[in-house]
């Protein structure tokens, strides 16, 4: 066995350095180990993490889309529920105004642009008590569910038809509910009934007065021509026994009146041209214009004149018209006779022309008949009135004429109105269905 050779001492500090290399080398080796070790937990820990963060978010995302879903499906039925609401808005068969809480319009429905007769875009931001006529309705508290104005409210639309209206006020958060409903054609109807009642009870009383009193006229009459043949003419009895018969013969036509008012005769409707009357009518009564220094307009526009209509009721129509025009102005004046056609669209305005029990059409062609006079115009109490039986303002009027010219113009299917102003005129406005 070989000895070790002897370390010398120049080799002593390498063989230190050496060993301390070798335990640096290990140190590194350990702690590039316990770095792996602590790399690989690190990212074990990472990804068991970034695994859980994983299904979280996943879960998330599956329960976002859940709530998308349920939103998405929320908003359609809500989307659903807002046509639908907003369908039922504009098929209400009331006009429907909504207001903010100073009465200012902020919504209207198809029936409310229909009555009003303006457009959605006219009607928005109009102060509603001052477009109808009405008290604020920021007056009605928030206590009441509903006001209702006791009387219907009288507009007049834009193309000059009046209507009567029944308006109701209902509070909300944020403002009002106006329910507006036209109840003019009810109005007229009732009247209508009112004055049909009037009729069958005027008709018994004037069969009764009839009978009663023609028969002693007859005798005063008879009586009173013996008279007046053994009279010589010219004389004062003679002259009384002529008052005695006009007397006579204005009593009988009083009672003519009244049974032509309470029992008219049936309408024989044949084709005729109400232009050809109308002519004729103004050339046969102006003598009488020309006594009272009235002067005559002829302003006939209308090209199609032809109705269904009984020729003698109408002419005693026109002639009464004319007369009580001319009458009007006893100091001389301007009488107006104008004739245009017109096409109504308007389902209230057609249904005025048509049997109560028949379908109305989509639209409906007319022929409109005005009278006008500058007399000295009426009054709104009267022009409520004119049409009533017995009714006048003349001295020795029987008030029967107008009454019976409102009968024969309902007997025709036809209409008339009223308008009129103090010190500026009458109009009388006759409206007939043309046929063809």
């Amino acid at each position: 066995m070989n000895p070790k050779p002897a370390e010398t001492p120049a080799a002593r500090p390498e063989r230190d350095e050496l060993d301390s290399l070798r335990v640096k080398v290990r140190t590194l080796e350990l702690e590039r180990s316990q770095m792996k070790l602590l790399l690989d937990q690190g990212f074990n820990n990472f990804q068991v993490t970034a695994d859980k963060l994983g299904r979280i978010i996943e879960n998330l995302n599956d329960r976002l889309e859940t709530k998308n879903q349920e939103l998405e499906r929320n908003l359609a039925e809500m989307e659903k529920v807002k046509t639908y609401l907003a369908n039922i808005f504009e098929s209400l068969a009331v006009g429907v105004l909504v207001t903010d809480v100073e009465g200012h319009i902020t919504s209207v429905n198809r029936r409310g642009v229909q009555i009003l007769g303006l457009g959605a875009e006219q009607l928005i931001g109009q102060p509603v008590h001052e477009l109808l006529g009405i008290a604020p309705v920021h007056g009605t508290t928030s206590g009441q569910s509903r006001a209702d104005l006791e009387d219907p409210v009288s507009f007049v639309r834009v193309d000059r038809e009046t209507l009567k209206l029944k308006i109701s006020v209902s509070p909300m958060p944020g403002g009002f509910i106006l329910n507006v409903q036209d109840v003019t054609q009810l109005i007229r109807l009732e009247e209508t009934a009112e004055r049909r009642n009037r009729f069958t009870a005027m008709g018994e009383m004037a069969a009764n007065i009839a009978h009663e009193i023609r028969n002693p006229l007859g005798s005063i009459e008879l009586f009173a021509s013996l008279v007046r043949k053994s009279l010589p003419p010219n004389t004062e009895p003679a002259q009384l026994i002529n008052h005695i018969s006009s007397a006579v013969a204005s009593m009988n036509h009083i009672i003519s009146n009244l049974l032509a008012y309470t029992k008219p005769r049936p309408v024989n409707r044949d084709r005729m041209h109400l232009g050809h009357l109308l002519r004729d009518s103004a050339e046969f009564l102006g003598f009488l214009a020309e006594k009272h220094n009235v002067t005559v307009h002829l302003e006939l526009k209308a090209r199609r004149t032809q109705i269904l209509g009984d020729e003698e009721m109408l002419k005693q129509v026109v002639h009464n018209l004319f007369l009580n025009a001319v009458q009007a102005m006893p100091d001389g004046g301007t009488l107006t006779i104008a004739t245009r056609n017109l096409k109504l669209t308007d389902a209230r305005q057609i249904a005025r022309f048509q049997p109560v029990h028949g379908p109305t059409p989509a639209a409906q062609e007319v022929i409109e008949v005005s009278v006008r006079d500058t007399g000295a115009g009426m009054p709104e109490e009267i022009q409520k009135q004119v049409f009533d039986p017995f009714f006048t303002t003349k001295a020795r009027g029987t008030g029967l004429g107008l009454a019976i010219v409102h009968n024969i113009i309902e007997a025709h299917r036809a209409t008339i109105d009223l308008e009129s102003a103090p010190n500026v005129g009458t109009n009388m406005i006759l409206t007939f269905p043309v046929t063809r």
